[in-house]
């Protein structure tokens, strides 16, 4: 009868799991889209101000404005014309399709209002403080390898039953302790 090779088991199954979880979880690090006022949208009423301030913004991420299209727009202005709520020469960039996605491609500050009249008077207005993208985190350590000992070697042509056993009991003097301990260590891994 031959004997087969030994395999101690380890903690590797539930580190493998672990390890796939944060690379899942990598995957989703990335830019996220943030609705304007979520489900009330951008529209009078809301307060942009305390919505803004709930969120960590960071570069890449993208802003939502969902409006009625001709009832407000929407304005990316210098912080004075976020102040004054007076876009004249101080507008960055301007959207009115009522499904616009603005992108806050860099750290830094964004100011956003409505430019229908009143609306900005009125609280159509917000900032936001962009940060940088945090790095991704560092992967996972590799799984501890499986180890393996080889059989026995075969009784050699001569040698008896005798010399058999006692090769096998050696070696299994050496399997249960290398085993206790190969469980012991992936126990704490």
């Amino acid at each position: 009868m031959v004997a087969k090779p030994a395999f101690l088991p380890s903690a590797t199954a539930p580190a493998a799991a672990v390890a796939l979880l944060l690379m899942a979880a990598a995957g989703f690090t990335g830019a996220t889209e943030y609705t304007v006022g979520d489900s009330e949208g951008w529209t009078i009423g809301p307060s942009y101000l305390a919505w803004s301030q709930k969120y960590n913004f960071t570069a890449g991420d993208t802003l939502v404005f969902n409006y009625v299209q001709r009832q407000h727009d929407v304005l990316r202005v210098t912080q004075d014309a976020f102040r004054t709520c007076d876009p004249a020469n101080q507008t960055v960039q301007r959207w009115g399709s009522g499904h616009d996605v603005v992108e806050l491609p860099a750290p830094g500050s964004y100011y956003f209002i409505c430019n229908v009249s009143g609306h900005c008077l009125g609280g159509m207005k917000f900032s936001v403080a962009v940060g940088e993208q945090l790095p991704p985190p560092s992967p996972p350590p590799p799984p501890p390898r499986a180890l393996f000992l080889a059989p026995p070697p075969p009784p050699t042509v001569g040698s008896g039953a005798a010399a058999s056993s006692m090769t096998r009991r050696r070696w299994m003097a050496l399997m249960v302790p290398v085993s206790c301990l190969a469980l012991f260590i992936g126990m704490w891994n």
